[in-house]
């Protein structure tokens, strides 16, 4: 008979599909892990009672909120259901795997900020491309409460289904709203280094387990989380906490283009050219309704730029696909 969920990963995500999952492969519910911290060459796993270190050249290729199981062969990565990934910070074209089976990501940005609302949009995109749910939480609040609206004014265009905490972490406003968001779930702060991801973190864990420190002179903030690692969270639910992100490039297949402008996505459709640039072309679906009133050309221009971005880095995957396919071919033929 096999074990029913226990609490302790239970407690961090572990669910009855996970479990028939495991079943349908024909492994061990007991085998079941959670990579729940990556350092160079080690991975952190937790077991149900147990947390082991083991070289990453034992595992597949893992990252932090991964389920492993024991095979055959070693240990196998089970299916992710989300997963949140940018474009890696290199000129080559690949993405960065940074977080696997979050429920919410946390879009997290500070109200001083320095660096301009279109990184948040950007933000806001990616989170939508991981599959996951987004929440945008605005920190700082105490500080600077007459941007909170100016902020939601600045970044409206991509707001559209996406609840906005404005959380006070000092006086704790918005974090009753934050827990009831993100209870019994696993969740990950996205942001730059000093948009509080870290006092976030400590407070929802009711703890100081992440160091946190001011943000310097440039309004980025300084890193003082280095490695991404899972917690758990009282009452259930776990949380990932991350090092902050200065480039922000999307690495997708649309879908948190087409989940933040569902309604432009489907106005471009109904485009007279398959390939229309939606600018200035006689007969654009989205060009009419700007005229016409029924949607903001701001709206539209953002839409359009994540758009242009994206026909470039599919275009970049495309010639990289080809440049693979031509060096089998002259390794074959050779």
């Amino acid at each position: 008979m096999n074990p029913a969920v226990g609490d302790g990963l239970a407690a961090i995500g572990l669910d009855e599909a996970r479990l028939k999952e495991i079943d349908e492969l024909g492994r061990d519910r007991a085998t079941v892990t959670r990579v729940i911290r990556m350092d160079r060459g080690w991975a952190t796993l937790q077991a149900e009672s147990t947390v082991t270190r083991v070289p990453l050249r034992e595992c597949p290729r893992i990252i932090v909120g991964d389920w492993l199981v024991e095979g055959p062969d070693g240990l196998e990565r089970l299916s992710r259901r989300t997963l949140l990934t940018r474009r890696a910070v290199s000129e080559r074209v690949e993405p960065q795997l940074m977080a696997a089976n979050v429920d919410v990501v946390v879009v997290t940005w500070a109200l001083d900020s320095r660096v301009g609302t279109n990184r948040l949009k950007e933000l806001i995109v990616m989170a939508r491309d991981s599959g996951a749910q987004a929440l945008v939480a605005l920190t700082k609040a105490d500080l600077l409460p007459e941007r909170v609206q100016a902020v939601l004014d600045e970044v409206a265009d991509v707001l559209e289904g996406v609840e906005v905490l404005a959380i006070d972490a000092r006086g704790g406003a918005g974090l009753g709203a934050l827990r009831r968001a993100t209870s019994g779930r696993t969740i990950v702060f996205l942001g730059a280094s000093g948009a509080g991801k870290s006092t976030l973190t400590n407070l929802l864990r009711g703890d100081e387990a992440q160091e946190t420190a001011a943000v310097g002179r440039t309004g980025e903030g300084r890193h003082t989380t280095t490695s991404r690692e899972l917690f758990a969270l009282p009452g259930g639910g776990s949380i990932i906490d991350s090092p902050g992100i200065r480039d922000v490039t999307v690495w997708g297949d649309g879908e948190g283009l087409r989940a933040t402008f569902p309604d432009l996505d489907e106005l471009a459709q109904e485009c007279r050219f398959s390939d229309c640039s939606h600018r200035g072309i006689d007969g654009c679906a989205l060009d009419l309704a700007v005229t016409e009133g029924r949607i903001e050309s701001d709206r539209r221009d953002a839409y359009l730029d994540f758009l242009d971005e994206q026909r470039a880095l599919d275009e970049e995957r495309e010639q990289l696909a080809r440049k693979i396919d031509r060096a089998k071919n002259r390794r074959r033929s050779s």
